[in-house]
């Protein structure tokens, strides 16, 4: 795996690289923790879920309750990015 503050490359198995941006990063209060969600750039459905240290080190998420309030949090996005699309598309017409 290399990681770099733009991207995250990851080698499959099968030697194929896949190459991650960063949609959003967050704090959680309950674990104290920040996370990053990564979503691979030809596979907009394909994320990666890493929680990050104060050095930028990734590391796997493996907690069930951490998870869940990802699963959260990620939905909150989706919703928040699907009002704005709404939001531009409503202006877009009144212009």
């Amino acid at each position: 795996m290399e990681n770099n503050t733009k991207d995250l490359i990851i080698t499959t198995e099968e030697g194929e690289k896949l190459t991650f941006k960063v949609l959003f990063t967050y704090h959680s209060q309950n674990f104290n923790k920040d996370y990053a969600v990564f979503v691979n750039e030809s596979d907009e459905t394909h994320l990666i879920l890493y929680s990050f240290d104060e050095n930028k080190k990734l590391h796997e998420v493996e907690n069930d309750a951490e998870f869940a309030e990802l699963e959260l949090v990620l939905q909150a996005y989706d919703e928040a990015e699907a009002v704005k699309k709404y939001d531009e598309a409503e202006k877009a017409a009144n212009e």
